[in-house]
């Protein structure tokens, strides 16, 4: 069986505080400019079980299982989109209902489930995905603030009720859907 003689890849795939990687990435990290050679050594360290397929060109240093459910959603809805709206919301109380999903912001439109987990991205203008204003950015994933939630909120569905009214300033929430380009 073949034999992985040049560790150095998996060195610096190893090293890197990145946990996901899409294919252009790890022909940029290992320097492999020809696809078949690029797809081959996938193919043998998706075997090797040092790189684990989470979708079509999309592979993780770590399994599913032990990814985080948000960082999962932003990786596979591109590289500007962060979790916002009903998520948030719901995680900090200002709505009640329970959701089974994991709603995301991002370039395109799409529902997918992985791992059992099911992820909502709705798609927003690129012009308001580049405004990171009100928006936690990390090495893993982005995630709105509660702020920032209720304005992307608002913007999509200016009817939507909040369950807990007295959490929202109205007025903090204007000058953020200003300051974003909503308004």
């Amino acid at each position: 069986m073949y034999q992985i003689r040049n560790t150095n890849k998996q060195k610096s795939l190893l090293e890197q505080d990145q946990r996901i990687f899409r294919t252009a990435d790890l022909s940029v990290l290992w320097e492999i400019e020809n696809k078949n050679t690029l797809w081959t050594t996938i193919k043998r360290y998706v075997q090797r079980k040092i790189l684990y397929k989470i979708h079509k060109g999309l592979y993780s240093t770590v399994s599913l299982e032990k990814l985080d459910k948000y960082e999962l959603g932003c990786a596979i809805s591109g590289q500007l989109a962060y979790v916002s709206a009903e998520t948030v919301l719901q995680n900090l109380g200002i709505i009640v209902q329970n959701l089974n999903s994991v709603t995301l912001f991002g370039k395109k439109k799409k529902e997918f489930e992985i791992n059992g987990i099911s992820f909502l991205c709705r798609r927003l203008n690129q012009k308001y995905l580049l405004n990171r204003a009100y928006i936690q950015d990390s090495q893993r994933f982005s995630i709105a603030t509660p702020e920032r939630a209720i304005a992307d909120m608002l913007k999509i569905n200016p009817r939507y009720y909040f369950d807990n009214q007295l959490a929202i300033d109205l007025k903090k929430i204007n000058r953020i859907s200003k300051e974003v380009g909503y308004i």
